[in-house]
């Protein structure tokens, strides 16, 4: 009956150890700008939906990996990379989110817990009003369902 604590614990205990990794969030969107003292890069839990048969129980997450982009006083010589760290922060929460999702398929835990599907990682510029930038993906998760009908 706390199948939904163990995915959403497995998805915190995996982000959290990631080294790039400085705080982690669960919950409504728009939640996250809110904490000022949230020191980034942030990954970001948000439940989608449920699904539930006699033998499995199924949750789908959004997972963002997001960092404030920093924006220099000096006059950009460089148009391609302009005078801000965007390129810096896209590869940074890419490579959360990679390690996050290759670490899943390779997943192998007591709980059963398997990774179902993976989305196209989704890229976020410019979002909110710390001017976060990132990634996001949608993940499906699978365990078995331990509720005893009987």
């Amino acid at each position: 009956m706390n199948q939904f604590y163990l995915t959403v614990d497995l998805l915190k205990t995996r982000l959290e150890a990631n080294l790039n990794v400085n705080t982690t969030l669960f919950g409504r969107t728009e939640d996250k700008d809110l904490y000022k003292k949230n020191i980034y890069p942030i990954a970001h839990i948000v439940p989608v939906s449920a699904n539930s048969t006699s033998r499995v129980s199924t949750f789908s997450f959004e997972i963002a990996a997001l960092d404030q982009r920093d924006l220099s006083k000096k006059i950009a010589t460089d148009k391609f990379e302009g005078n801000d760290d965007l390129q810096d922060n896209l590869n940074v929460t890419y490579t959360i989110l990679n390690d996050l999702i290759s670490w899943l398929q390779r997943q192998n835990n007591d709980n059963m817990i398997e990774l179902v599907s993976v989305s196209e990682f989704q890229p976020l510029l410019f979002k909110d009003y710390n001017l976060l930038d990132g990634w996001v993906v949608r993940i499906e998760l699978q365990l078995p369902n331990n509720i005893d009908i009987c």
